[in-house]
């Protein structure tokens, strides 16, 4: 059996049904989250969801299913939705925006998070083509250690521009108790700039190509460096 499989495929009205059974039983809302944790892991309902249960079933509530909800589901949030949300917490729960902000984040659980940028968003087969390079690897460094590792060549481009301005921890400065702030000018990154391909391995740089201005960079380029620059820096660096 698989358990986690198992674990998933609880819905929500059986999730309840048990919390009613252990009702039943005079558990309390604290030994029945503690029960269905152990059972369900991190697919168990949260204590306060468990709680509101309770709380239901003690009030003469017998059904477990969700209620039902007349129209289509809303799917996208304009402002006069936002407006009527905003008036249903007001008078269908009777507190303040204030108050469900903290029950949401601090008795719930709840957080907003921001979208993390990365590079690319990798589709399933290329996730799982850099699993199967990976392991790859690791097979080849199992069998030739560190010999393996010193063939490895990597690439990447970057822009160089003319000027960097420092980061806010770079301007830091050590002061006495009482002493003012530093203040320095604010000044933007460099207009001028310049893009660089560089190859590197684990000894340190060996190509670091700027590309001219007004050129294309695509596989024919690409190619070309490969060839010209980086075959007679990678062979430089296998014989010494």
């Amino acid at each position: 059996m698989d358990v986690t499989a198992t674990r998933r495929s609880f819905s929500r009205s059986e999730v309840r049904s048990i919390i009613k059974f252990h009702l039943l039983l005079n558990k309390t809302p604290t030994e029945i989250h503690s029960i269905l944790r152990e059972g369900l892991q991190e697919y168990a309902p949260s204590y306060e969801t468990v709680r509101s249960w309770v709380k239901a079933f003690t009030e003469g509530r017998s059904d477990c299913s969700d209620a039902a909800r007349s129209g289509r589901p809303v799917t996208v949030s304009s402002d006069e939705m936002v407006a009527r949300m905003s008036d249903l917490i007001e008078e269908t729960l009777s507190i303040a925006h204030g108050t469900a902000y903290s029950i949401l984040t601090q008795r719930l659980g709840k957080r907003k998070v921001a979208a993390k940028w990365v590079p690319h968003v990798l589709t399933a087969e290329q996730k799982e083509q850099r699993v199967t390079t990976a392991a790859d690897h690791l097979r080849r460094y199992a069998i030739k250690g560190e010999e393996f590792l010193q063939r490895i060549v990597a690439g990447d481009e970057t822009w160089a521009y003319s000027y960097e301005p420092e980061l806010k921890r770079q301007r830091s400065e050590w002061r006495g108790p009482g002493s003012p702030r530093p203040q320095k000018a604010i000044r933007k990154q460099g207009s001028l700039k310049s893009m660089h391909i560089v190859f590197f391995d684990m000894r340190g740089i060996l190509v670091d190509h700027p590309v001219p201005v007004g050129r294309t960079v695509n596989g024919d380029y690409y190619r070309d460096v490969l060839r010209s620059k980086l075959r007679p820096a990678s062979n430089s660096s296998q014989e010494a």
